[in-house]
């Protein structure tokens, strides 16, 4: 199953792709419906339940805000804590949610949209379901979304099989994907972007991962150049904009890539629009190496960076069809990690078998790394672990980058990954319950 690179790299408003991006896309799917079964403008009022790890934490990390948005027809692209929090204020002060920005409904956030923490749907799962009705009462359209921790959603009312397009290069894992490079001599990069432009133009391949990096890039600006302070809910402080101010100016690359790294993290914390990679929790890695890697370079590289993110794609599709979701940090922190050594030496010129003996020497680092979160945020210790990251990636890209011919096993370490996860209950994996959180500390 191959996964486009547009589903691997989202933007959106931080801190969980699980809790604010799902929510976000369910909402509009729900819209979706309503619009082509034609009740858009029956619609008189709607019921919005939350369910799972979604009820449990999505009210301390706005997940109402990214519900009402999805519902309103807000790009995600343009959303950020500030703007959900303008977009509930209006709708409790007018008592009116407009669905798709036209028809306006009555709506009531306290009694039509609520949080049962007593139901779940799995052990990984968060759910929400929206019941329409019209004037009358009667129920004319109602889904349960299901949001997994990538931020993907599923209709768990009238699933949809995926339909599998034509690709001029099919692969199912990275010894495929080696493979197929190969036989054809092509680098992975142009693997995936004639995978990418056989259901987009090529035009629209480079604007929208050249608008993904412009959000990456950004972020790390923003991170580094924020005030000191605290993270919204929390005594966690921001601490890149000190670290840079520490830095004297013969600080190492890994070092940079650390700061970055945590910059990105706590903008994402604090409720910023960021690129996934592969989810908001985790977008650090990938884009710390990314500005890393652009400022050692000449003036307009924007080809390289478009590969850099085409290759980081594949991995982190590699690693989604793998199984490795929901297992934790290995599928949100590893995943990154792997994905960003990968990008940085597809960057550099790197051969296809040192791009992922990279990515699989900085996923290694990451075996069975469960979701440790404190108070169910994505702050602590998941800023630290996006730094570290980003550390580990950059150091596996150098290491391959002088590795003639090295051998890979990059699958083998994601099936022990898929494994590990197995094994864990669910309150140690990402997008899951709690973490650390349920054990109370003896003071």
């Amino acid at each position: 199953m191959y996964h486009s690179v547009f589903d691997i790299f989202r933007i959106g408003p931080g801190p969980s792709s699980s809790r604010l991006l799902g929510p976000y896309r369910a909402a509009q799917q729900f819209l979706h419906v309503l619009s082509a079964e034609g009740r858009l403008t029956q619609c008189a009022r709607l019921d919005i339940r939350m369910y799972g790890a979604l009820a449990l934490a999505g009210r301390d990390l706005g997940a109402d805000g990214a519900l009402l948005a999805g519902l309103h027809g807000q790009p995600a692209e343009r959303c950020d804590w500030a703007t959900l929090a303008e977009l509930c204020r209006r709708i409790d002060a007018e008592a009116r949610l407009h669905l798709g920005g036209r028809h306006a409904i009555v709506f009531d956030r306290n009694a039509d949209l609520r949080y049962s923490v007593s139901h779940s749907l799995g052990d990984d799962v968060g759910g929400v379901r929206f019941e329409a009705f019209d004037a009358s009462g009667q129920s004319i359209a109602s889904r349960l979304y299901c949001c997994t921790s990538f931020g993907d959603v599923i209709d768990a009312d009238q699933p949809v099989p995926r339909v599998e397009l034509p690709l001029p290069f099919a692969y199912d894992n990275a010894a495929e994907l080696l493979a197929v490079a190969a036989l054809h001599r092509k680098k992975i990069a142009e693997i995936v972007r004639s995978n990418e432009c056989a259901h987009r133009s090529p035009s629209e391949v480079r604007a929208g991962l050249l608008r993904i990096a412009s959000t990456m890039c950004t972020s790390v600006e923003r991170g580094v150049a924020a005030a000191s302070g605290r993270l919204p809910g929390s005594n966690v402080s921001r601490r890149a904009a000190l670290q840079k101010a520490a830095m004297t100016g013969t600080e190492v690359p890994v070092h940079l890539c650390a700061l970055y790294a945590t910059a990105v993290a706590e903008e994402s914390a604090g409720g910023a629009a960021v690129a996934s990679a592969p989810t908001l929790g985790s977008a650090g890695p990938v884009a710390a190496l990314l500005v890393q890697w652009q400022s050692t370079r000449a003036a307009n590289p924007e080809e390289r960076m478009v590969d850099f993110l085409l290759a980081a794609g594949a991995i982190g599709g590699v690693l989604r069809n793998a199984g490795l979701r929901a297992a934790g940090c290995q599928s949100a922190v590893g995943a990154a990690a792997a994905m960003a050594a990968a990008g940085y030496v597809a960057a550099s010129g790197g051969s296809n078998a040192q791009i992922a003996w990279a990515a699989e020497r900085a996923l290694d680092r990451h075996v069975n790394l469960s979701c440790d979160s404190r108070d169910a945020r994505v702050q602590q210790p998941c800023i630290e672990r996006n730094g570290a990251g980003a550390a580990i990636a950059y150091t596996a890209a150098q290491d391959a980058l002088r590795q003639p011919d090295p051998r890979i096993g990059i699958d083998s370490v994601a099936a022990s990954m898929v494994a590990a996860a197995r094994a864990m209950t669910s309150r140690p994996k990402s997008g899951s319950f709690a973490g650390v959180a349920v054990n109370v500390m003896d003071c």
